[in-house]
């Protein structure tokens, strides 16, 4: 019996420090979505009054909006959170008697990790199924707060323009649309059919390349391809700008769909390309700010009060994210790997905290 008791104590002290830093982490991520909360509905109001948008459609799109800031602030918030219940584990003492009872600092940071990986799942998940259908809603409130220009819908977006009803795939750019399907009607008859790939905003037009019109006006129906076609212009990209979705707030699997089609028509796809990066990096810098902690918390030890841990976490979160930022806007102006860009600060920071685990005694 007194051998089983060793194993059994390590499995309950791996459970309690992981529930701990859990339970801190949720705790860290549910006080800056608040407070990101507040200001962005500070931000909002100023559109409160303009057509349809009152304070519950306000409300709304700035809840739903949430959930994407949530996924954007799991390592920064996790960082903090863990900062301090490992922080209030230490002014207990009891990491003292962890250690005093033969448990060592990597197996303590096993334990971390251990949470690190189901927040990371977590936060997989968050960005990946949660967040994305969340803006999608918040754009669709906004685009009926629009005036009815603009209707969306699961699988794309209708709008009006004159005598046109564009079915359109997706927003890639306000003045650049994906996969469009225009159905011309007139004397309350439809015309033509015309699809193309992508359309740009042109001279007061939307030129469609590679098209085809299907004309029904008389029998047989007719079918045309042509290169380029210009038509509306009433509909405007500034109309748009309400439904264009942000690369970072697209799943996995639609950045994969966009690369392809981008690069299928010798379009730009670096943005996309480090988004999709940086949905792999942000899991895995979840992992490594916990990992972090480790370190933070035996090297202070008692002699940090919790006032100064979350200014330290703070200030390393701050670090990241500016790291991240830097990082991301140089790839794009001047060519890096998107898988530098987004990784790189993740592995620096990884190194870091390898290196003070082991300086830590």
């Amino acid at each position: 019996m007194a051998l089983a008791k060793g194993p059994v104590m390590i499995k309950r002290l791996d459970r309690y420090i992981a529930t701990t830093v859990l339970g801190g982490a949720l705790m860290g991520l549910v006080v800056i979505v608040s407070l990101s909360f507040v200001f962005e509905f500070i931000d909002e109001a100023d559109d409160i009054g303009r057509g349809d948008y009152d304070f519950a459609a306000a409300m709304l799109v700035v809840a739903l909006s949430m959930v994407q800031r949530a996924y954007e602030a799991f390592p920064m918030a996790t960082l903090i959170g863990a900062l301090v219940s490992l922080g209030a584990l230490a002014a207990r003492s009891e990491l003292v008697v962890m250690r005093a009872v033969g448990r060592s600092v990597g197996q303590i940071a096993r334990a971390v990790v251990i949470a690190g990986v189901g927040l990371a799942l977590l936060a997989a998940l968050l960005g990946e199924f949660v967040a994305p259908p969340a803006n999608q809603l918040a754009q669709a409130v906004r685009a009926e707060a629009a005036g009815g220009r603009i209707g969306t819908s699961a699988g794309g977006l209708w709008a009006r323009d004159g005598d046109y009803r564009l079915r359109i795939d997706r927003v890639v750019q306000a003045d650049l649309l994906a996969g469009v399907r225009a159905y011309e009607i007139r004397d309350n008859r439809l015309r033509r059919i015309i699809t193309a790939p992508r359309a740009r905003f042109v001279d007061s037009q939307w030129q469609l390349r590679d098209v085809t019109v299907t004309a029904l006006g008389d029998f047989p129906v007719e079918v045309e391809n042509r290169d380029r076609l210009a038509i509306g212009g009433q509909l405007q990209p500034a109309t748009l700008e309400v439904v264009v979705q942000e690369a970072q707030t697209l799943p996995g699997r639609e950045l994969l769909r966009y690369i392809d089609y981008l690069e299928a028509n010798d379009l730009q796809s670096d943005r996309y390309r480090l988004a999709l990066w940086v949905k792999i990096a942000t899991p895995l810098a979840t992992v490594v700010m916990l990992l972090l902690t480790v370190p933070l918390v035996f090297g202070s030890q008692r002699s940090t009060g919790v006032g100064q841990q979350i200014f330290l976490g703070v200030l390393i979160g701050l670090a990241f994210f500016l790291l991240n930022r830097f990082l991301g806007n140089a790839g794009l102006v001047y060519g890096l790997p998107p898988a530098f860009s987004a990784l790189a600060p993740t592995g620096a920071f990884l190194l870091i905290a390898l290196v003070a685990l082991r300086r830590v005694r």
